[in-house]
This record gives structure tokens, sequence and C-alpha cells, in this order.
């Protein structure tokens, strides 16, 4: 991106094209390695424009963090037309795909265990809303003891997550169908196809 073209960018989309240019960047480098000047530059601004925005790399990584989590509730909202099996199916598919296409600090947050400014309180939002859905799921009356039991599957998915990266990892169809069961065991009963859609979205991220 030239720096014109930059330049009739307002402030938000300025910002963001930021923040996508160094999730590459952090993914690619590592948050170490990656360099200010290289993504500014990437990114069509000067350095002193990024450092306006974010006062150093923590920030700019946080920013990335929080982009991150709000693509990948886009990228596993529930569809009116799917059955509650298939809309946890197909979120847990996207949460796979996330997982496996990332690495360094973005891997440690879809992970649950990054250390990085700002991750513990996007996970820990990200965490309140795969419950309030999972809960509203069952047709259970929400409890405490629900609620940890939930967060327990939960861990669970992330755990088949880090299974599935390398060359002897089960089929995707395998990993799926493992956690749709195990869900279906801890509810007690099928996810039938007449229970109601949830309302938000699903991301099998537990809080850090």
């Amino acid at each position: 991106m030239s720096n014109e073209q930059s330049g009739r960018m307002d402030a938000d989309a300025r910002r963001a094209q930021i923040v996508r240019v160094a999730a590459e960047h952090f993914g690619r480098d590592g948050v170490a390695a990656a360099s200010m000047s290289a993504i500014a530059r990437e990114a069509g601004v000067t350095r002193a424009l990024v450092y306006h925005y974010f006062a150093g790399k923590e920030p700019l990584l946080a920013a990335v963090l929080e982009a991150e989590a709000q693509r990948l509730l886009v990228a596993t909202a529930p569809l009116p037309e799917l059955s509650p099996a298939d809309n946890v199916a197909r979120a847990l598919d996207a949460y796979l795909d996330f997982y496996g296409s990332s690495t360094g600090e973005l891997r440690a947050f879809y992970a649950g265990h990054s250390s990085a400014l700002d991750a513990e309180e996007i996970a820990d939002g990200n965490h309140a809303h795969h419950l309030a859905w999972l809960s509203e799921l069952s047709g259970r009356e929400d409890s405490p003891a629900l609620r940890l039991a939930l967060t327990g599957w939960l861990a669970l998915v992330q755990a088949v997550a880090r299974g599935a990266v390398g060359h002897d990892a089960p089929r995707r169809g395998e990993l799926i169908a493992l956690c749709l069961a195990a869900l279906e065991g801890l509810l007690g009963t099928p996810l039938s196809p007449t229970t109601p859609a949830p309302h938000g979205a699903f991301v099998p991220q537990e809080q850090a």
C-alpha cells in the first residue's frame, strides 16, 4: 500500500491495516523478532505513526489478539438453518483451522495460555461467551456446576487442537466427532436438531 493510499484512510481503517500486517509478522517471525519498522513499511505508514497508535509491541500484540478473537467469533457464529450439532461441528472445524494455521504467540492465545498484555481479559470475555452459549444449548438451568463441567469441555477442545497438529494426527472428522460425543456425554443427551440454536457465537478457547 502506498503512502498516498494510506493517507486516504480514516484513523480506524489505518489502525486496522497496521493490526492486520502485524498479525502476519508476529505469526511468521515471532513477537521478539518482528520489526516495527518492517510492519510500518508493509502497512504503508511511517514508524512514528505505528507508535502513535501503539506505544510498543505489547499494545500492538494485544490489538492483534483482540482482532483475532473477533475474527474467530465471526467464523464460528452459528447459522440459523443448521442444527445445534451442526453448528457446534462447524465451530469446532473453524477453531481447528485457526489453531492449526497459527504460530507463536497467536497459537498460545488460541491454546489459552498467552501471557501477552490484555490476553487474559480478552480470553475471559470469550470464556463467558462460550459458557453462556453452551449453557443455553444444553437446555439445562444455568448453575455453577454446569459451567464448571462446560469449562472442562472447553479445555478438552484445546487439548484436542494441540493433538491435531502433526503428521500423525487423527483426521479432522474424527476429532470433531470426539468433541461432539464428549459434549453430548457431559450433557447426558444428544444435540437434537429441535433444540433452539443459541444466539451467541462459539469459540472453543478457554481463559488463560
